[in-house]
């Protein structure tokens, strides 16, 4: 597998996190010592910086998630990947999506589940049984919007694949894969979920068998290059 890293996007977010963690706590303590004054104004500026300061560590526990910790949500699926063949690219922060694996037949987007719990698709909707009540309050606990990430994913993948000049009938299948990365995610009900869901550890075993008992009609080398060309040519835009 050629692994595609964005590495000034990852350092750049990860200053991010740093900062604005840092910024949200003396907001946070601003507004402590405004809190015990008696001076009403003060008390209202006490109101002010707490919400201000809330919002400010939602930010920075996000972008310290996904960023700052290590193995970050990209080094767990590139050591997924990393035996798959040399048919497959891993473009990270690469691409109009976060993580992308261009195959020999599809491109594959993979959707990091961090959510605790029993997570299940009933009746059309995912629904996530237990986890951390506090994490949740602060978001950072919540099964999220699967379906709505693989729609906006697939929309805006194939808008910037038509600007670089490759019409949609002629891009090979985007297919989303739901990836739990905590062992405390216990899976329920989901066979009749629109997208798949594996353990990390199943993850390179199943785009295999997918792209191996299932691929039609392979991408010709001309395609391939085609695609190749435009997300590298995402790539340095972005840089």
């Amino acid at each position: 597998m050629k692994l595609v890293i964005n590495e000034k996007t990852i350092k750049k977010n990860k200053l991010i996190g740093q900062v604005t963690t840092f910024v949200s706590l003396a907001v946070l303590a601003l507004g402590l010592v405004f809190a015990f004054s008696k001076d009403m104004t003060k008390i209202l500026y006490s109101y002010i910086a707490l919400i201000i300061g809330f919002v400010l560590s939602q930010v920075g526990m996000y972008f310290s998630t996904r960023f700052g910790r290590s193995p970050r949500f990209d080094e767990l699926f590139k050591d997924a990947f990393e035996k798959l063949r040399h048919e497959y690219t891993f473009y990270v922060y690469s691409s109009p999506v976060p993580f992308l694996l261009l195959g020999p037949c599809s491109i594959w987007v993979p959707i990091p589940v961090t959510a605790t719990g029993k997570i299940s698709f009933e009746n059309g909707k995912w629904k996530q049984h237990g986890g951390n009540f506090m994490m949740k309050i602060f978001g950072q606990d919540s099964l999220g919007k699967p379906l709505l990430e693989a729609s906006s994913n697939e929309e805006a993948l194939r808008k910037y694949l038509a600007t670089c000049g490759i019409p949609k009938e002629e891009q090979p299948p985007i297919k989303h894969i739901m990836v739990i990365l905590t062992k405390n995610t216990v899976v329920g009900e989901v066979g009749e979920s629109p997208i798949p869901v594996v353990n990390l550890e199943d993850l390179k075993r199943s785009v295999r068998r997918v792209d191996r008992d299932e691929c039609e009609v392979p991408l010709s080398e001309e395609q391939t290059a085609r695609l190749t060309s435009a997300l590298d040519a995402y790539k340095k835009k972005g840089s």
